[in-house]
């Protein structure tokens, strides 16, 4: 059935709830951009965010992984 939810578990599951709702803004607003037609280079803040939490998410579940072959 459900495994016990471990402390790793919750900090994927919110980091995944994160990340989804980061690349959703970027969606919008990249929308939003197309329909001003506004030629600012400025990127949007939130996409840094979007890496560095995707980047955080590829190395939790590396650790996962390592920590369940064991």
């Amino acid at each position: 059935m459900i495994e016990s939810t471990s402390p790793l578990n919750l900090i994927l599951i919110v980091n995944s709830l994160f990340i989804i709702g980061f690349i959703l803004n970027q969606n919008e607003s990249s929308k939003d951009s197309i329909a001003k037609q506004n030629s600012s280079s400025l990127s949007n803040p939130f996409e840094k965010i979007t890496w560095i939490l995707l980047i955080l998410q590829l190395g939790l579940l590396l650790i996962k992984i390592k920590m369940n072959d064991f």
